[in-house]
């Protein structure tokens, strides 16, 4: 797992790449892995709002890749 310190506005814009990466994966039409990729979208939705609102400083993300974020003062 790789370790990365950025700013707050650095992680909002990782954030939305990685979601807006996972929207337009709709590949697989199947009901089970639509619900998975729903709740995946959901999950990065929530810790956007968080992150943006200040509440998170340290997140990790697994896809792409398998990432520790802390968030640095601004």
């Amino acid at each position: 797992m790789e370790r990365f310190f950025m700013s707050r506005r650095s992680a909002v814009a990782l954030i939305v790449r990685v979601r807006t990466s996972l929207l337009a994966q709709n590949d697989d039409p199947s009901v089970a892995n639509a619900q998975r990729q729903q709740e995946r979208v959901a999950a990065l939705t929530r810790l956007l709002f968080d992150v943006r609102a200040g509440r998170v400083s340290v997140f990790e993300l697994k896809d792409p890749a398998s990432m520790h974020i802390t968030i640095s003062s601004d």
